[in-house]
């Protein structure tokens, strides 16, 4: 028998770690940088991922919305008419405020997640605009992986509710996508209700097809919103326009400021999962943070392996430069990594 010595060996793992934490290099970073912004307090940070088959009329919507808040100024709608005119598709000039690649804006169909911000009453809105393709899943799992809610959009247009929600149609994958990636709540936005005459019978349809399938998901009916809109016309996007006489709900716009999420965590240890990462000067990787808080400055450790990171400068959804941000804030982060390939 081998005398025993009270040493434990070391796995892989923990010389790996160790030999990132030697690797390490500090560096000195500016904490009173030029430019930063306030951080708005008054007002609840929200994501939503707008999902649902293709052709259901996702980014019109998005882009109404953005037009209505005033996030896009004339001259750039004027811009986006006169080009939607020359490929002869005079109603998709409110798809381009979300598709702005050339290849989107050629086929009318979302490829890359869109993705833009606004503010209502009570809370800070990041919208996703997910592709309903099925080529695209992969990147609607991005926008539906940094999303709080879901606005699923069904086409109320004769056939097209029953082709996305068949075996093929992408309505029910989202869903479950959806729910699976942690979407707490959904807003089922019942659009093209001016095709079908803003018709009850049509919306009660689409509704009796589709509740036992969101409850089989794990949605209950407290989870889930309805609205029944027109995104091209703007109908009860903002508020109750009182075009369909039958619905007094409130407006989309309305539903979003009222929605209530599952309490958030400022003070406990912070996790941001990373989805995203480009090379500049520096590593910038873009995230959600889901606790804690992190701020200019902080040391970081990186799971799984244990190395350190150093956060350089902290960007808010909007792009401007912060001090902090507390959970439910999509980030981009400048860091300072002694490996960059930690970072997956």
């Amino acid at each position: 028998m081998k005398e025993r010595t009270g040493k434990v060996d070391q796995t892989d793992a923990q010389k790996e770690q160790e030999k990132l934490i030697k690797a390490f290099k500090d560096r000195d970073v500016n904490m009173n940088p030029d430019g930063c912004k306030e951080v708005d307090t008054t007002r609840e940070p929200v994501s939503m991922v707008f999902i649902g088959h293709v052709d259901a009329g996702k980014s019109t919507i998005c882009g109404n919305l953005m037009y209505m808040m005033g996030v896009v100024d004339a001259r750039t709608i004027e811009k986006y008419k006169a080009e939607a005119k020359e490929k002869n598709r005079d109603s998709w000039w409110l798809a381009y405020v979300m598709d702005v690649s050339d290849e989107e804006k050629a086929k009318g169909k979302t490829v890359e997640v869109g993705r833009a911000t606004f503010d209502t009453k009570s809370k800070k809105y990041t919208i996703f605009d997910a592709p309903g393709h099925k080529n695209y899943v992969p990147n609607m799992i991005m926008g539906a992986a940094l999303a709080d809610i879901g606005g699923l959009v069904i086409s109320a247009r004769k056939g097209e509710f029953e082709a996305g929600f068949e075996k093929d149609g992408q309505t029910r994958e989202h869903v479950q996508l959806a729910k699976s990636l942690g979407v707490q709540r959904l807003v089922i936005i019942v659009n093209k209700m001016d095709d079908c005459k803003w018709g009850k019978a049509r919306f009660d349809e689409i509704q009796k097809g589709l509740i036992p399938f969101l409850k089989a998901t794990g949605y209950s009916e407290k989870d889930v919103t309805w609205v029944p809109i027109s995104g091209l016309s703007g109908d009860n996007i903002k508020e109750n326009s009182g075009t369909a006489n039958w619905y007094k709900g409130p407006g989309l716009l309305e539903i979003l400021d009222q929605v209530e999420l599952e309490k958030r965590e400022p003070n406990g240890p912070l996790r941001i999962p990373v989805l995203d990462k480009m090379k500049d000067k520096d590593i910038i990787v873009h995230g959600k943070v889901e606790n804690g808080t992190i701020r200019h400055g902080d040391k970081l450790v990186i799971a799984p392996h244990g190395g350190l990171a150093q956060v350089l400068s902290l960007s808010d959804a909007k792009g401007d430069q912060v001090m902090y941000a507390t959970p439910g804030e999509n980030v981009q982060i400048k860091i300072n990594v002694s490996d960059e390939d930690q970072i997956q």
